[in-house]
């Protein structure tokens, strides 16, 4: 592969939203462990890797969401409570054929700082992004003040110093849909170069 091939590559990197997904369209679990291996080869300091995955499938996908809405209506205040996306919850599941539930597990040893832990797993959900193509597959982070929610991090088992980073929801795309130009701010507007 050449540069111009890599560039590609991270520039046609891109999300594909629930609504963007097929309904009943199903992923092999086989590629859910393809995708899964290119995340475990993200850069890790001291080789902690400190990422950690729990998948849901089949009916755990319906019981995963059955809990963000009730988690919702929970943690959301009475004035900030929107009808509409708490019915949507009821859903999802429809679309969405697999969740990739993704944490950053510190270190027990605390060998190195846990800001550490989690730039490198956020490396590993990059590798994911950038292999969905591949596999005629599509998806996207879900993250957000439900996904770190302490509520959220019981249900997920996790222990105090665990970080969860967000939900990689898994699906069918479906061909309809184009998204718009995606655009960035150039790098030299980003960048200042220090030469002595």
């Amino acid at each position: 592969m050449n540069s111009i091939e890599v560039s590609k590559l991270i520039k046609n990197r891109k999300s594909t939203f629930i609504p963007m997904m097929k309904e009943g369209g199903s992923i092999e679990d086989s590629v859910i462990e393809a995708l899964l291996e290119n995340a475990t080869w993200a850069p890790s300091h001291g080789l902690v890797q400190a990422w950690d995955f729990k998948v849901f499938t089949d009916e755990a996908v319906k019981r995963f969401f059955d809990v963000q809405q009730k988690l919702y209506k929970e943690v959301t205040p009475a004035e900030k409570f929107n009808e509409m996306k708490y019915q949507l919850y009821a859903d999802k599941h429809k679309k969405v054929s697999h969740i990739i539930a993704i944490i950053a597990r510190r270190d027990p040893e605390k060998k190195h700082p846990k800001q550490e832990d989690i730039v490198s797993v956020a490396m590993a959900v990059q590798n994911i992004y950038l292999s969905l193509e591949s596999f005629g597959i599509g998806g996207y982070l879900s993250t957000g003040k439900l996904a770190y929610s302490k509520a959220m991090r019981t249900f997920l088992n996790l222990e105090e110093e665990d970080e969860p980073i967000g939900f990689f929801m898994l699906g069918i795309p479906e061909n309809k849909f184009k998204l718009p130009p995606r655009v960035r701010i150039p790098a030299k507007e980003k960048t200042e170069w220090i030469r002595e």
